[in-house]
């Protein structure tokens, strides 16, 4: 049977895709996912995304080759593999980002994904059920509300940041976004509510949508440069199915390249090198990868913090307050957060905060809690200059790609950071802390100059899992997509995920994941009528 769309990725993305151009019966959907069903606890207790970041059963486990500008520091790439993608085991905190950001989008030549017009996506998506504040959409798929339940170390952040000028602002998700606030994020009454459940679940009955789980893509199919189908694993065997509308990839920021690059899509000399036969020369595939680098200011404070109660008896603990309260530390991890101008003269906050109410650090492993009481102050560069860069390895769509993240590769995000430190100390020194600070241990008070700091954060910057742009969305000689997401050179595919940001926002990318999703599926359907 042949198809009218085939979406590759059930992310937060390709959620919205499917449930959007299923809504008319007459169309045949397909989507594919190369992960598994959603209905384990550790997708639905927020607090338990920790225990799928380094499962190969929830996550991909990307990792990234050593970094020359970090002192060869590695990274594990968490990203989602199940239904709802990085949406099912993400920190559910959820940030639009301000307008600046896609105004500034919209001056690169993109039409139509301007602030103004991207604020209707994003009220789409939203359901605001608990009053948080009134900016939010109210019948939308996806529940938004605050966080439930927070430790007192996420208040005194919030008044810590008000102490030295940056103001409470419990709608940072409206204009302006600049100061603090308990986080914002998508759950219900402490249960995650991923892009899966808001966008799939309602519309599995759905007698013209195919969900097909444990289903790896291997390439798409092409009649000269026209996308008819898709390759693909399921159950052990190589299957294909046709399509007669639009494959639509959205399969994130490393596998939506890497199947581009299977296909034949990318830089010629590369494809070549693997005697990947070539149907486009398209040299941007893979490039302009960039996050948001982070650093971390930790102190010891005199309360105990949910990181020592990662054991048997603390998640007896909060599993109990859980069911008592339907809040408390099993329905998140990062708590606060904050988005602050490292200088007055500046039109947008250029970094944001996330406060975590625990002492932690990031291994090559992925993710692992200190054993001592303490807080964890995050600053990273909301709009991040350094780029990086991914290709394939091998021919076999089972091998991972070869990522380089290059997350410091210009001056001006290890001066942000530093800034970012400095912020996050002036903070730490406030009356509102005093009662509880024992001791900042990172980076220590014994390091001051701002050639000090500038090697620490080389030392330890990390990624915030916001990885995006590998597939930028443009109309400059190394976009890969057009403004209305089609793949430059090619016919009925397109890209719809976060791997087309050409510049990554000022926040969290789970919000501007789903909207992408919502804009696409309308271009999308735009052109069917």
């Amino acid at each position: 049977m042949s198809r009218d769309y085939i979406i590759i990725g059930s992310g937060s993305s390709g959620s919205v895709l499917a449930n959007r151009l299923s809504t008319n019966p007459k169309h045949k959907v397909l989507l594919l996912e190369a992960g598994g069903s959603d209905n384990h606890i550790r997708y639905k207790l927020p607090a338990l995304c920790a225990s799928c970041m380094g499962n190969p059963q929830a996550d991909w486990m990307f990792k990234s080759e050593p970094d020359p500008t970090r002192n060869g520091k590695q990274d594990m790439l968490s990203r989602g593999k199940v239904l709802g993608g990085s949406s099912s085991i993400n920190g559910i905190i959820y940030v639009r980002g301000n307008r600046g950001d896609y105004d500034h989008w919209a001056q690169l030549g993109n039409r139509g994904w301007d602030y103004d017009t991207m604020l209707d996506y994003f009220r789409k998506i939203e359901q605001n059920r608990d009053g948080t504040t009134d900016v939010y959409g109210k019948d939308g798929p996806v529940v938004v509300s605050q966080l439930r339940g927070v430790p007192l170390m996420t208040r005194v952040f919030v008044d810590a940041m008000a102490e030295i000028g940056y103001p409470r602002n419990p709608s940072h998700n409206a204009e302006p976004t600049d100061g603090a606030s308990i986080a914002h994020a998508t759950h219900h009454m402490g249960i995650r509510w991923s892009a899966a459940r808001g966008y799939l679940h309602p519309i599995r009955d759905r007698k013209n949508l195919t969900i097909l789980t444990g289903a790896n893509a291997r390439r798409v199919l092409f009649e000269g440069k026209r996308a008819v189908g898709v390759e693909f694993e399921h159950k052990g065997a190589v299957k294909t199915e046709r399509c007669d509308g639009e494959v639509i990839v959205s399969a994130s920021v490393f596998n939506s390249p890497k199947l581009l690059m299977l296909s034949g899509i990318g830089a010629a000399s590369e494809l070549q090198e693997l005697d990947i036969p070539v149907v486009h020369d398209l040299p941007g595939v893979g490039k302009n990868l960039h996050d948001h680098p982070a650093t971390y200011v930790k102190a010891l404070v005199n309360q105990r913090t949910t990181n020592q109660d990662f054991n048997f008896l603390g998640r007896l603990k909060h599993g109990l307050k859980f069911l008592t309260t339907l809040s408390g530390p099993a329905t998140f991890l990062q708590s606060g957060v904050a988005f602050v101008k490292s200088r007055p003269e500046l039109e947008y906050p250029d970094i944001q905060f996330h406060f975590g109410a625990y002492a932690y650090e990031l291994t090559p492993d992925g993710f692992r809690m200190l054993d001592v009481p303490g807080v964890t102050l995050q600053p990273n560069v909301n709009r991040t200059r350094s780029r990086g860069y991914m290709k394939l390895r091998s021919s076999d769509a089972a091998t991972a790609p070869l990522i380089q993240m290059n997350m410091l590769s210009d001056p001006h995000d290890v001066e942000t950071l530093v800034a970012g430190t400095r912020i996050a100390r002036r903070a730490l020194a406030t009356k509102a802390f005093a009662p509880y600070l024992v001791r900042e241990f990172a980076p220590g008070p014994e390091l001051e100059t701002d050639e000090q700091l500038a090697a620490y954060t080389r030392d330890v910057a990390g990624h915030v899992y916001h990885a995006c742009g590998t597939c930028k969305m443009g109309v400059d000689p190394m976009a890969v997509v057009d403004p209305q997401l089609r793949v430059h050179g090619m016919e009925r595919l397109r890209v719809v995920d976060s791997s087309i940001i050409p510049q990554i926002p000022s926040g969290n990318l789970n919000a501007i994941s789903m909207a992408i999703g919502e804009k696409g599926s309308d271009l999308i359907l735009a052109d069917a009528r």
